[in-house]
């Protein structure tokens, strides 16, 4: 996902002052649901979206949303974002700020796609191997995909591992497309 520089900056904003403040945690829980919050609820994104919802209302609304959730720094970033007009990149602020987070504590989220679920023990397995080679604590998201016939697919940061039957009947079929067959031998 292509973050805007605007989410960015503000998501770095609050991170760095999150950190100041010794709140990191509590504001990247947070942040995840806010996140959470604004995808799941296509309204309250509509709301965020609106120009023609004065700030005031907006802010009311977060207020009665997040007032019991959120800590006081959160929620004053919160406003904060919806003072300077800048709500329609909450959610971009929120996946920037949970990257921002990730780094900073060396968790990196690697997607497993396989045809069936993957057994406990072979799923610890994985990440104590994940977490050696690359020195991270892994976040392992699995998915089940039965399109991919068997074998998996491994997808980390820009990086793919493609070691499924679909892949390999894939090359098969690329190989035999072309005509080896000479005329005349």
């Amino acid at each position: 996902m292509d973050i805007p520089i605007i989410s960015q900056r503000y998501a770095k904003a609050l991170f760095d002052l999150a950190i100041e403040l010794n709140k990191l945690e509590k504001v990247s829980k947070d942040m995840a649901l806010v996140n959470e919050v604004t995808k799941e609820n296509p309204e309250f994104k509509r709301l965020l979206t609106s120009p023609t919802i004065p700030e005031k209302k907006k802010n009311k609304v977060i207020s009665s949303i997040f007032e019991n959730h959120l800590d006081e720094l959160s929620l004053k970033f919160l406003k904060l974002v919806t003072r300077k007009e800048r709500e329609v990149f909450l959610e971009g602020i929120t996946d920037a700020f949970v990257k921002l987070y990730k780094v900073h504590h060396k968790i990196m989220t690697i997607k497993l796609s396989s045809a069936i679920k993957m057994d406990e023990k072979i799923r610890k397995e994985l990440i104590a191997l994940l977490t050696k080679t690359t020195n991270h604590t892994i976040e392992l998201i699995e998915e089940v995909d039965k399109s991919i016939i068997g074998g998996f697919v491994l997808t980390m940061e820009d990086k793919k591992y493609d070691a499924s039957i679909r892949h390999q009947l894939e090359k098969l079929k690329r190989t035999f497309a072309k005509n080896l067959y000479v005329k005349g031998f």
